[in-house]
């Protein structure tokens, strides 16, 4: 193990341009098991907030990255107003929820659950890779799969599909007023996300 293995860990996760996941720190840090690497974290975490300081890491897709604080979302919020590159609108993020809830799914599956046609929405989501084609189904046809992608956990600041959260889970959220605007989630797309869950 590196002499230094909590300076080592951020400097592996800040010079990442992705979550870093705790298996590929212990790999380059010569550790033999990786929830040591979570343990570590965890310790940074609680230093960086005995210190005061305004950030943290946050297990995020799978891996890890410098995330802000909470209490200073609303900087970020206004920082980022005019700078979101992705931009989705109530039908695309329909079509997206029905992706993310229903995974892996095909085009007429969708199609059938909003009652017109996707596959302009499908084709978009695909641009942006917030959707991948994850294969093809094994029937008639043989249609394409669609499922989210790691940058669609990026993007709504989830580590996890299991994360995806649920209407009841929302309103509490919309209720503290508490939202993630370094990661480009508004409270509108987040409730229809859930709102979709449950078809």
């Amino acid at each position: 193990m590196t002499k230094n293995p909590k300076k080592s860990i951020e400097v592996l996760v800040f010079a990442s341009d992705k979550p870093i996941s705790a298996e590929q720190i212990a790999h380059f840090l010569e550790i033999d098991d990786s929830q040591d690497v979570d343990k570590l974290i965890a310790q940074l975490n609680l230093e960086y907030s005995d210190q005061g300081r305004t950030f943290c890491i946050r297990k995020i897709a799978g891996g890890y990255k410098f995330a802000t604080d909470r209490q200073y979302y609303h900087l970020i919020e206004k920082l980022y107003e005019e700078k979101k590159d992705i931009s989705l609108t109530s039908s695309a993020l329909e079509v997206l929820a029905i992706v993310a809830y229903h995974q892996p799914i095909t085009r007429p599956k969708v199609d059938a659950i909003r009652g017109v046609n996707s596959q302009y929405h499908i084709k978009n989501l695909l641009e942006v890779k917030l959707i991948k084609i994850a294969g093809r189904m094994k029937t008639f046809g043989r249609p394409l799969l669609y499922t989210t992608t790691d940058k669609f956990l990026e993007f709504f600041g989830l580590n996890d599909i299991e994360d995806l959260p649920n209407l009841h889970q929302i309103r509490e959220l919309m209720a503290t007023d508490i939202a993630e605007p370094q990661n480009m989630k508004t409270k509108d797309q987040l409730e229809l996300l859930a709102e979709n869950s449950d078809e």
